[in-house]
């Protein structure tokens, strides 16, 4: 689908939500962020380029501001319109995958830097399960308490197209039905050092770790767990999936 924006206009905002990339076709835009109440120009971007791709991946809130500098024209490509292009469009597949993998590059690399100076980690022997305490967090599991062996789990919600859905990558789906609680891509537990952790992947309702807010708005990513048992959220206070994570 085609959309046309007008010389000035905001074309997404700096917090905002959304899951649609925009290729331009004609025009140009400036990618920023407001620092001190000062535009930090962070891109200028024109014909055949991409931007928005990022919010395909996750249900976090748009990390800069993006706005006209002329009449642009843009095509605007969805989660469900991308997983199509494979067979429909592969060039703009490969191009839309390109610049995904080309962001993530420089993340990582930003990473790596950051890691150098940091010591070794161990990881500690400890056991965690996972088993379900709501009817839906347990038919989610198959009714079985499971062992999480590798880590990070993740946890979301499953969709119609989740095998050929490349945006979203889970160990475990939920089968959340609308009005969403549950995120595509949800929380993960982690493993750090010595600890292990809920981390938030930027959902929309939050997660809540032993009745604790992470995500959603609340302006905190992750929790550490208890030994012991421990519950999880996925959603606001009530949800359908509430589980309980046991470290052994």
């Amino acid at each position: 689908m085609k959309t046309t924006f007008k010389k000035g206009s905001l074309i997404l905002e700096e917090g905002g939500r959304g899951h649609e990339a925009y290729i331009i076709s004609s025009g140009r835009v400036r990618v920023f962020r407001v620092k001190n109440g000062a535009k930090v120009p962070l891109a200028v971007l024109g014909a055949n380029q991409i931007f928005g791709e990022m919010g395909m991946l996750d249900d976090r809130p748009r990390s800069a501001s993006v706005e006209a500098l002329e009449d642009t024209e843009a095509v605007v490509v969805g989660p469900d319109e991308f997983a199509s292009l494979s067979s429909s469009d592969p060039e703009l597949f490969m191009f839309i995958l390109k610049t995904i993998f080309e962001r993530l590059r420089s993340a990582n690399q930003k990473i790596m830097e950051l890691s150098v100076s940091l010591p070794e980690e161990q990881y500690v022997e400890g056991k965690v399960f996972l088993s379900g305490l709501t009817p839906e967090a347990s038919a989610a599991l198959g009714g079985r308490e499971l062992e999480v062996r590798a880590f990070p789990f993740k946890v979301g919600r499953g969709t119609e197209n989740s095998g050929n859905d490349a945006f979203t990558h889970n160990d475990l789906y939920l089968p959340d039905k609308e009005p969403f609680a549950v995120s595509r891509n949800h929380f993960s537990v982690e493993c750090r050092g010595s600890a292990f952790f809920v981390v938030d992947r930027g959902s929309h309702a939050g997660t809540l770790v032993n009745g604790s807010r992470i995500g959603g708005g609340s302006g905190k990513r992750e929790r550490e767990l208890f030994p012991g048992e421990n519950t999880v959220e996925a959603g606001p206070e009530g949800s359908r999936f509430k589980f309980r994570l046991t470290l052994k």
